[in-house]
């Protein structure tokens, strides 16, 4: 796809060990995925979420995002990282 930012229909709210905030964009969401430790990154559920954000990328199709945020928000919520509203 193109190289103009791909952002997310709702930013994501996430509070992870050096990251308090949002994430809006597909590249934020592949930034923090990124740089996440090893231990972590392998971990399947990362995996998973890389790749389909990978697909939003290439493909910019609506059905991709939601199977990507929907992934993403799963993984941060499996580490307890996900920022619940109060």
């Amino acid at each position: 796809m193109q190289d103009l930012p791909v952002n997310l229909p709702t930013p994501v709210p996430v509070r992870a060990p050096g990251r308090r905030g949002e994430i809006a964009s597909v590249k934020e969401a592949l930034r923090f995925i990124d740089q996440l430790p090893p231990e972590l990154a392998r971990l399947s559920r990362w995996t998973f979420a890389r790749a389909l954000f990978h697909e939003v990328e290439r493909t910019g199709k609506s059905r991709d995002m939601k199977a990507a945020v929907r992934q993403f928000r799963q993984a941060l919520s499996n580490e307890r990282w996900l920022e619940e509203d109060s």
